[in-house]
Protein backbone atom coordinates (compact mmCIF):
# COMPACT_ATOMS: atom_id res chain seq x y z
CA UNK A 1 0.00 0.00 0.00
CA UNK A 2 3.03 2.65 0.59
CA UNK A 3 4.45 1.68 -2.35
CA UNK A 4 1.35 2.70 -3.95
CA UNK A 5 1.00 6.03 -2.30
CA UNK A 6 4.65 6.47 -2.99
CA UNK A 7 4.26 5.86 -6.58
CA UNK A 8 0.77 8.25 -6.95
CA UNK A 9 2.85 11.12 -5.40
CA UNK A 10 5.47 11.05 -7.59
CA UNK A 11 3.37 10.60 -10.28
CA UNK A 12 1.43 14.30 -9.08
CA UNK A 13 5.17 15.44 -8.51
CA UNK A 14 6.31 14.71 -12.31
CA UNK A 15 2.66 15.72 -13.35
CA UNK A 16 3.35 19.54 -11.29
CA UNK A 17 6.74 20.02 -12.70
CA UNK A 18 6.09 18.91 -16.20
CA UNK A 19 3.33 21.20 -17.01
CA UNK A 20 4.21 23.59 -14.46
CA UNK A 21 1.32 27.19 -13.78
CA UNK A 22 -1.11 27.59 -16.57
CA UNK A 23 -2.75 30.79 -17.56
CA UNK A 24 -5.57 30.39 -15.22
CA UNK A 25 -3.49 30.08 -12.18
CA UNK A 26 -1.52 33.52 -13.14
CA UNK A 27 -4.73 35.04 -13.51
CA UNK A 28 -6.18 33.84 -10.01
CA UNK A 29 -2.97 34.97 -8.21
CA UNK A 30 -2.94 38.02 -10.08
CA UNK A 31 -6.51 38.72 -9.17
CA UNK A 32 -5.44 38.46 -5.44
CA UNK A 33 -2.00 40.16 -5.77
CA UNK A 34 -1.95 42.89 -8.47
CA UNK A 35 -1.76 46.42 -6.73
CA UNK A 36 -3.14 48.19 -9.62
CA UNK A 37 -6.26 46.39 -10.20
CA UNK A 38 -6.74 46.04 -5.92
CA UNK A 39 -6.38 49.85 -6.22
CA UNK A 40 -8.77 50.63 -8.63
CA UNK A 41 -11.20 48.28 -6.37
CA UNK A 42 -10.46 50.73 -3.31
CA UNK A 43 -10.75 53.60 -5.56
CA UNK A 44 -14.37 52.54 -6.71
CA UNK A 45 -15.28 52.13 -3.35
CA UNK A 46 -14.26 55.49 -2.12
CA UNK A 47 -16.22 57.47 -4.81
CA UNK A 48 -18.74 55.72 -3.92
CA UNK A 49 -18.74 57.37 -0.78
CA UNK A 50 -19.18 60.70 -2.72
CA UNK A 51 -23.17 59.89 -3.07
CA UNK A 52 -24.27 59.42 0.55
CA UNK A 53 -21.84 62.49 1.09
CA UNK A 54 -23.80 65.04 -1.29
CA UNK A 55 -27.43 63.76 -0.03
CA UNK A 56 -26.20 64.70 3.73
CA UNK A 57 -26.89 68.28 2.97
CA UNK A 58 -30.19 67.67 1.72
CA UNK A 59 -31.29 65.64 5.06
CA UNK A 60 -31.63 66.82 8.73
CA UNK A 61 -29.14 68.22 10.58
CA UNK A 62 -28.96 68.30 14.23
CA UNK A 63 -26.32 69.09 16.77
CA UNK A 64 -26.12 69.20 20.47
CA UNK A 65 -23.91 71.52 22.24
CA UNK A 66 -23.25 71.84 26.00
CA UNK A 67 -21.30 74.42 28.37
CA UNK A 68 -20.54 74.59 32.16
CA UNK A 69 -19.04 77.96 33.71
CA UNK A 70 -18.93 79.98 36.30
CA UNK A 71 -20.04 83.74 36.25
CA UNK A 72 -19.49 86.33 38.63
CA UNK A 73 -22.27 89.29 38.43
CA UNK A 74 -21.94 92.86 40.15
CA UNK A 75 -25.37 94.80 40.01
CA UNK A 76 -25.48 98.54 41.25
CA UNK A 77 -28.17 100.05 41.95
CA UNK A 78 -30.06 103.17 43.63
CA UNK A 79 -29.22 102.88 47.09
CA UNK A 80 -28.52 99.22 46.80
CA UNK A 81 -25.92 97.38 45.06
CA UNK A 82 -25.43 93.22 44.48
CA UNK A 83 -22.45 90.98 44.02
CA UNK A 84 -22.75 88.03 43.11
CA UNK A 85 -21.22 84.59 41.71
CA UNK A 86 -22.68 81.34 40.66
CA UNK A 87 -22.62 78.66 38.16
CA UNK A 88 -24.54 77.76 35.01
CA UNK A 89 -25.14 74.66 32.68
CA UNK A 90 -26.52 75.21 29.17
CA UNK A 91 -27.82 72.84 26.42
CA UNK A 92 -28.57 73.43 23.36
CA UNK A 93 -30.06 71.63 20.35
CA UNK A 94 -30.26 72.65 16.56
CA UNK A 95 -31.64 70.68 14.07
CA UNK A 96 -32.82 72.13 10.76
CA UNK A 97 -33.98 70.78 6.99
CA UNK A 98 -33.50 72.33 3.93
CA UNK A 99 -36.58 72.83 1.70
CA UNK A 100 -34.70 74.23 -1.16
CA UNK A 101 -30.86 74.23 -2.10
CA UNK A 102 -30.32 74.01 -5.60
CA UNK A 103 -26.64 73.49 -5.26
CA UNK A 104 -26.48 70.10 -3.06
CA UNK A 105 -29.04 68.39 -5.14
CA UNK A 106 -26.95 69.63 -8.52
CA UNK A 107 -23.74 67.67 -5.89
CA UNK A 108 -25.75 64.89 -5.93
CA UNK A 109 -26.28 64.28 -9.83
CA UNK A 110 -22.68 65.10 -9.91
CA UNK A 111 -21.54 62.61 -7.16
CA UNK A 112 -24.16 59.94 -9.10
CA UNK A 113 -22.39 60.58 -12.40
CA UNK A 114 -18.92 60.81 -10.66
CA UNK A 115 -19.30 56.91 -9.43
CA UNK A 116 -20.57 55.84 -12.17
CA UNK A 117 -17.70 56.92 -14.25
CA UNK A 118 -15.33 54.96 -10.98
CA UNK A 119 -17.37 51.63 -11.65
CA UNK A 120 -16.62 51.90 -15.43
CA UNK A 121 -12.84 52.04 -14.30
CA UNK A 122 -12.96 49.47 -12.11
CA UNK A 123 -14.54 47.32 -14.55
CA UNK A 124 -12.18 48.10 -17.35
CA UNK A 125 -8.95 47.71 -14.77
CA UNK A 126 -10.88 43.77 -14.30
CA UNK A 127 -10.57 43.54 -17.86
CA UNK A 128 -7.21 44.94 -18.19
CA UNK A 129 -5.85 42.74 -15.43
CA UNK A 130 -6.77 39.39 -18.07
CA UNK A 131 -4.81 41.31 -20.64
CA UNK A 132 -1.68 41.66 -18.33
CA UNK A 133 -1.73 38.60 -16.95
CA UNK A 134 -1.94 36.88 -20.80
CA UNK A 135 0.48 39.31 -22.03
CA UNK A 136 2.86 38.35 -18.95
CA UNK A 137 2.47 34.74 -19.09
CA UNK A 138 3.44 34.68 -23.00
CA UNK A 139 6.19 37.21 -22.61
CA UNK A 140 7.69 34.71 -20.36
CA UNK A 141 7.09 32.06 -22.82
CA UNK A 142 8.64 33.07 -25.97
CA UNK A 143 11.73 34.15 -23.59
CA UNK A 144 11.67 30.95 -22.54
CA UNK A 145 10.87 29.36 -26.55
CA UNK A 146 13.80 32.01 -27.49
CA UNK A 147 16.69 30.67 -24.92
CA UNK A 148 15.64 26.57 -26.00
CA UNK A 149 16.24 27.37 -29.28
CA UNK A 150 19.47 29.53 -28.55
CA UNK A 151 20.76 27.13 -26.85
CA UNK A 152 19.98 24.47 -29.55
CA UNK A 153 21.55 26.62 -32.03
CA UNK A 154 24.32 26.91 -29.87
CA UNK A 155 24.91 22.89 -29.24
CA UNK A 156 24.64 22.54 -33.27
CA UNK A 157 27.37 25.37 -34.02
CA UNK A 158 29.33 23.30 -31.16
CA UNK A 159 29.54 20.17 -32.76
CA UNK A 160 29.86 22.47 -36.41
CA UNK A 161 33.01 23.86 -34.76
CA UNK A 162 34.63 20.17 -33.58
CA UNK A 163 33.87 19.09 -36.90
CA UNK A 164 35.94 21.58 -38.80
CA UNK A 165 38.54 21.22 -36.47
CA UNK A 166 38.97 18.04 -37.06
CA UNK A 167 38.50 18.42 -40.64
CA UNK A 168 41.38 20.49 -40.36
CA UNK A 169 43.55 18.70 -38.96
CA UNK A 170 43.10 15.92 -41.37
CA UNK A 171 43.43 18.26 -44.27
CA UNK A 172 40.22 18.57 -45.80
CA UNK A 173 38.84 22.18 -44.75
CA UNK A 174 41.56 25.25 -44.51
CA UNK A 175 41.56 27.08 -41.43
CA UNK A 176 39.12 29.27 -42.40
CA UNK A 177 36.08 27.03 -41.84
CA UNK A 178 37.31 26.21 -38.52
CA UNK A 179 37.55 30.78 -38.21
CA UNK A 180 33.80 30.32 -39.58
CA UNK A 181 32.86 27.84 -36.96
CA UNK A 182 34.06 29.83 -34.07
CA UNK A 183 32.12 32.90 -34.98
CA UNK A 184 29.45 31.26 -35.00
CA UNK A 185 29.72 29.51 -32.11
CA UNK A 186 30.63 32.69 -30.26
CA UNK A 187 27.62 34.52 -31.69
CA UNK A 188 25.19 31.69 -30.67
CA UNK A 189 27.20 32.28 -26.83
CA UNK A 190 26.07 35.52 -27.06
CA UNK A 191 22.42 35.08 -28.16
CA UNK A 192 22.00 32.24 -25.24
CA UNK A 193 23.32 34.70 -23.03
CA UNK A 194 20.76 37.44 -23.99
CA UNK A 195 17.95 35.45 -24.10
CA UNK A 196 18.72 33.54 -20.61
CA UNK A 197 18.99 37.26 -18.85
CA UNK A 198 15.49 38.21 -20.95
CA UNK A 199 13.86 35.28 -19.58
CA UNK A 200 14.90 36.09 -15.73
CA UNK A 201 13.44 39.79 -16.77
CA UNK A 202 10.55 38.22 -17.90
CA UNK A 203 9.54 35.99 -15.33
CA UNK A 204 10.47 39.26 -12.82
CA UNK A 205 7.70 40.78 -14.67
CA UNK A 206 5.39 38.03 -13.75
CA UNK A 207 5.92 38.41 -10.95
CA UNK A 208 5.59 42.39 -10.07
CA UNK A 209 2.16 40.60 -11.29
CA UNK A 210 1.13 37.94 -9.13
CA UNK A 211 4.03 38.02 -6.29
CA UNK A 212 5.17 34.74 -6.85
CA UNK A 213 7.99 33.13 -8.19
CA UNK A 214 7.59 29.62 -10.81
CA UNK A 215 9.52 26.96 -11.36
CA UNK A 216 8.09 26.60 -14.64
CA UNK A 217 5.01 27.71 -17.31
CA UNK A 218 2.79 25.75 -19.06
CA UNK A 219 3.70 26.06 -22.64
CA UNK A 220 1.79 25.64 -25.84
CA UNK A 221 0.13 22.05 -26.87
CA UNK A 222 2.06 20.71 -29.69
CA UNK A 223 3.83 24.20 -29.70
CA UNK A 224 0.95 25.48 -31.87
CA UNK A 225 -2.43 27.39 -31.38
CA UNK A 226 -5.76 26.71 -33.45
CA UNK A 227 -5.86 29.28 -36.12
CA UNK A 228 -9.19 31.02 -35.09
CA UNK A 229 -10.79 33.98 -37.18
CA UNK A 230 -12.25 36.53 -35.44
CA UNK A 231 -16.36 36.09 -35.29
CA UNK A 232 -18.26 38.43 -36.28
CA UNK A 233 -15.76 38.43 -39.16
CA UNK A 234 -16.42 42.44 -39.67
CA UNK A 235 -14.56 44.80 -38.43
CA UNK A 236 -17.04 47.47 -38.12
CA UNK A 237 -19.09 45.32 -36.33
CA UNK A 238 -16.34 45.03 -33.60
CA UNK A 239 -16.32 48.50 -33.89
CA UNK A 240 -20.15 49.14 -33.07
CA UNK A 241 -19.81 46.81 -30.16
CA UNK A 242 -16.77 48.66 -28.56
CA UNK A 243 -18.39 51.98 -28.96
CA UNK A 244 -21.20 50.93 -26.98
CA UNK A 245 -19.74 48.55 -24.47
CA UNK A 246 -16.17 49.58 -23.85
CA UNK A 247 -15.26 50.45 -20.10
CA UNK A 248 -12.90 53.44 -20.44
CA UNK A 249 -15.55 54.75 -23.34
CA UNK A 250 -17.95 54.16 -20.61
CA UNK A 251 -15.87 55.96 -18.10
CA UNK A 252 -15.15 59.11 -20.38
CA UNK A 253 -18.95 59.75 -21.16
CA UNK A 254 -19.74 59.48 -17.19
CA UNK A 255 -16.97 61.88 -16.49
CA UNK A 256 -18.55 64.34 -19.38
CA UNK A 257 -21.76 63.94 -17.39
CA UNK A 258 -19.71 64.86 -14.09
CA UNK A 259 -18.09 67.68 -15.90
CA UNK A 260 -21.36 69.10 -17.19
CA UNK A 261 -23.13 68.87 -13.57
CA UNK A 262 -20.11 70.91 -12.14
CA UNK A 263 -21.13 73.43 -13.88
CA UNK A 264 -24.47 73.16 -12.85
CA UNK A 265 -23.10 72.95 -9.09
CA UNK A 266 -20.76 75.75 -9.16
CA UNK A 267 -23.35 78.44 -11.10
CA UNK A 268 -25.80 77.92 -8.64
CA UNK A 269 -23.62 78.96 -5.22
CA UNK A 270 -25.10 81.89 -5.47
CA UNK A 271 -28.96 81.01 -5.28
CA UNK A 272 -31.01 81.49 -1.96
CA UNK A 273 -31.48 78.60 -0.05
CA UNK A 274 -34.54 78.08 2.29
CA UNK A 275 -34.09 75.74 5.60
CA UNK A 276 -36.31 75.43 8.22
CA UNK A 277 -34.76 75.85 11.89
CA UNK A 278 -35.57 75.10 15.27
CA UNK A 279 -33.39 75.10 18.50
CA UNK A 280 -33.69 74.07 22.08
CA UNK A 281 -31.60 75.94 24.94
CA UNK A 282 -32.10 75.02 28.59
CA UNK A 283 -30.04 76.95 31.32
CA UNK A 284 -29.88 75.41 34.24
CA UNK A 285 -28.65 78.61 37.14
CA UNK A 286 -27.44 77.30 40.46
CA UNK A 287 -27.12 80.68 42.65
CA UNK A 288 -26.56 80.84 46.47
CA UNK A 289 -27.85 84.59 46.90
CA UNK A 290 -31.33 85.65 48.06
CA UNK A 291 -30.90 89.04 47.01
CA UNK A 292 -31.06 88.36 43.31
CA UNK A 293 -33.73 87.08 40.83
CA UNK A 294 -32.37 84.56 38.42
CA UNK A 295 -34.31 81.55 37.58
CA UNK A 296 -32.94 78.16 38.60
CA UNK A 297 -34.40 76.77 35.09
CA UNK A 298 -34.91 78.14 31.62
CA UNK A 299 -35.76 76.75 28.74
CA UNK A 300 -36.08 78.29 25.44
CA UNK A 301 -37.66 76.48 22.06
CA UNK A 302 -38.05 78.59 18.63
CA UNK A 303 -38.42 77.16 15.10
CA UNK A 304 -38.29 79.83 12.00
CA UNK A 305 -37.81 79.54 8.32
CA UNK A 306 -34.13 80.82 7.51
CA UNK A 307 -33.42 82.15 3.80
CA UNK A 308 -29.91 82.48 2.62
CA UNK A 309 -28.80 85.03 -0.10
CA UNK A 310 -25.57 84.92 -1.12
CA UNK A 311 -26.02 87.86 -3.76
CA UNK A 312 -21.83 88.38 -4.59
CA UNK A 313 -18.80 86.49 -3.37
CA UNK A 314 -15.97 88.71 -4.21
CA UNK A 315 -16.15 87.07 -8.09
CA UNK A 316 -15.60 83.57 -6.53
CA UNK A 317 -18.68 81.69 -8.00
CA UNK A 318 -18.40 83.46 -11.68
CA UNK A 319 -14.92 82.45 -11.61
CA UNK A 320 -15.46 78.77 -10.40
CA UNK A 321 -18.36 78.28 -13.28
CA UNK A 322 -15.45 79.68 -15.76
CA UNK A 323 -13.40 76.78 -14.24
CA UNK A 324 -16.18 74.44 -14.43
CA UNK A 325 -16.88 75.07 -17.98
CA UNK A 326 -13.08 74.34 -19.18
CA UNK A 327 -13.06 71.25 -17.10
CA UNK A 328 -15.98 70.46 -19.65
CA UNK A 329 -13.78 71.20 -22.73
CA UNK A 330 -11.27 68.83 -21.30
CA UNK A 331 -13.82 65.91 -20.20
CA UNK A 332 -15.50 66.26 -23.94
CA UNK A 333 -12.04 66.12 -25.79
CA UNK A 334 -11.20 62.94 -23.30
CA UNK A 335 -14.90 61.75 -24.71
CA UNK A 336 -13.36 62.11 -28.20
CA UNK A 337 -9.82 60.88 -27.35
CA UNK A 338 -10.91 57.71 -26.12
CA UNK A 339 -13.68 57.63 -28.65
CA UNK A 340 -10.78 57.04 -31.61
CA UNK A 341 -8.35 54.97 -29.59
CA UNK A 342 -11.58 52.73 -29.24
CA UNK A 343 -12.20 52.90 -33.09
CA UNK A 344 -8.32 52.91 -34.26
CA UNK A 345 -7.10 50.05 -32.12
CA UNK A 346 -10.51 47.51 -32.55
CA UNK A 347 -9.33 48.21 -36.65
CA UNK A 348 -5.72 47.38 -35.88
CA UNK A 349 -6.39 44.65 -33.65
CA UNK A 350 -8.53 43.43 -35.87
CA UNK A 351 -5.90 43.33 -39.01
CA UNK A 352 -3.65 41.91 -36.73
CA UNK A 353 -5.43 38.81 -35.91
CA UNK A 354 -6.16 38.59 -39.99
CA UNK A 355 -2.77 38.97 -41.09
CA UNK A 356 -1.14 37.19 -38.00
CA UNK A 357 -2.99 34.10 -39.01
CA UNK A 358 -1.70 34.26 -42.71
CA UNK A 359 1.56 35.34 -41.33
CA UNK A 360 2.07 32.41 -38.63
CA UNK A 361 1.24 30.18 -41.27
CA UNK A 362 3.93 31.36 -43.05
CA UNK A 363 6.11 31.59 -40.19
CA UNK A 364 5.29 27.60 -40.07
CA UNK A 365 6.01 27.29 -43.56
CA UNK A 366 9.24 28.83 -43.10
CA UNK A 367 10.84 27.09 -40.42
CA UNK A 368 9.94 23.28 -42.52
CA UNK A 369 11.80 25.06 -45.29
CA UNK A 370 14.82 26.29 -43.37
CA UNK A 371 15.22 23.01 -41.17
CA UNK A 372 15.53 21.64 -44.51
CA UNK A 373 17.92 23.60 -46.33
CA UNK A 374 20.20 23.26 -42.93
CA UNK A 375 19.91 19.73 -43.52
CA UNK A 376 20.19 20.07 -47.35
CA UNK A 377 23.76 22.04 -46.68
CA UNK A 378 24.93 19.69 -43.96
CA UNK A 379 24.93 17.15 -46.54
CA UNK A 380 26.13 19.30 -49.39
CA UNK A 381 28.91 19.86 -46.73
CA UNK A 382 29.95 16.85 -46.40
CA UNK A 383 30.69 16.09 -50.22
CA UNK A 384 32.82 19.46 -50.43
CA UNK A 385 30.07 21.56 -52.39
CA UNK A 386 29.68 23.64 -49.43
CA UNK A 387 31.21 25.61 -47.17
CA UNK A 388 30.56 26.29 -42.94
CA UNK A 389 30.21 29.78 -44.06
CA UNK A 390 26.76 28.00 -45.84
CA UNK A 391 26.21 25.85 -42.34
CA UNK A 392 26.52 28.78 -40.33
CA UNK A 393 23.82 30.87 -42.28
CA UNK A 394 21.58 28.15 -42.40
CA UNK A 395 21.59 27.75 -38.56
CA UNK A 396 21.26 31.15 -38.05
CA UNK A 397 18.50 31.40 -40.48
CA UNK A 398 16.70 28.12 -38.63
CA UNK A 399 17.02 29.88 -35.23
CA UNK A 400 15.55 33.60 -36.82
CA UNK A 401 12.66 31.64 -38.40
CA UNK A 402 11.91 29.56 -35.08
CA UNK A 403 11.94 32.31 -32.68
CA UNK A 404 9.54 34.63 -35.52
CA UNK A 405 7.09 31.43 -35.43
CA UNK A 406 6.83 31.97 -31.77
CA UNK A 407 6.48 35.44 -31.35
CA UNK A 408 3.75 35.43 -34.20
CA UNK A 409 1.71 32.68 -32.17
CA UNK A 410 2.06 34.78 -28.75
CA UNK A 411 1.25 37.98 -30.93
CA UNK A 412 -1.77 36.92 -32.26
CA UNK A 413 -3.33 35.01 -28.96
CA UNK A 414 -2.39 39.00 -27.41
CA UNK A 415 -4.15 40.17 -30.45
CA UNK A 416 -7.15 38.09 -29.77
CA UNK A 417 -7.51 39.51 -26.01
CA UNK A 418 -7.14 42.99 -26.97
CA UNK A 419 -9.75 43.14 -29.64
CA UNK A 420 -12.12 41.43 -27.09
CA UNK A 421 -10.68 43.90 -24.24
CA UNK A 422 -11.60 47.04 -27.10
CA UNK A 423 -14.81 45.34 -27.59
CA UNK A 424 -14.93 45.08 -23.79
CA UNK A 425 -16.34 41.82 -23.80
CA UNK A 426 -13.27 40.41 -22.48
CA UNK A 427 -14.24 37.52 -19.36
CA UNK A 428 -13.01 34.59 -17.45
CA UNK A 429 -14.47 31.93 -20.48
CA UNK A 430 -11.74 34.07 -22.91
CA UNK A 431 -9.19 32.91 -20.85
CA UNK A 432 -9.98 29.67 -20.25
CA UNK A 433 -10.38 28.74 -24.12
CA UNK A 434 -6.58 29.71 -24.36
CA UNK A 435 -6.04 28.11 -21.32
CA UNK A 436 -7.36 24.90 -23.24
CA UNK A 437 -4.31 25.41 -26.00
CA UNK A 438 -1.98 24.48 -23.53
CA UNK A 439 -0.16 21.67 -21.85
CA UNK A 440 -2.27 21.61 -18.47
CA UNK A 441 -4.35 19.49 -16.93
CA UNK A 442 -5.99 21.92 -14.46
CA UNK A 443 -6.25 19.72 -11.64
CA UNK A 444 -6.84 21.59 -8.49
CA UNK A 445 -4.94 21.11 -5.47
CA UNK A 446 -1.03 21.43 -6.97
CA UNK A 447 -0.16 25.13 -7.01
CA UNK A 448 2.89 26.34 -8.46
CA UNK A 449 5.74 26.92 -6.50
CA UNK A 450 6.22 30.43 -4.56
Amino acid sequence: MKKVVLSILLAICSLSACYGADLMDIYEQALENDPTFKKAYSTYLSSAESIPQAYAALRPQASLNASKGLTNMNVIGVGDSLNTTYDSTIWQINASQALFNYQAWSQVQLAKASVKASQAIFNDAAQDLMLRSAKAYFSVLLAGDTLSFAEAKKRANKRQLEQARQRFLVGLDPITSVYEAKAGYDQSISQVIAASNDLVNQNENLRKLTNHVYDSLAPLRNSQIPLIKPEPANVNEWIDLGLKQNYKLYAAKYRLQSSRDNIKAQASANWPTLAVQGSTVQTNNNVTSSSFFLPDKQTVSNVSLALNFPVFQGGLVLSKTRQAQYDYQSSSEDLETVYRDVVVNSRIAFNTIIDGISKVKADRETVVSQANALESTDAQFEVGTRTMVDIVNAQRRLFEAQTQLASSQYNLIKAILNLKYLAGTLNVQDLEEIDAWLKTTRISGFPPSK
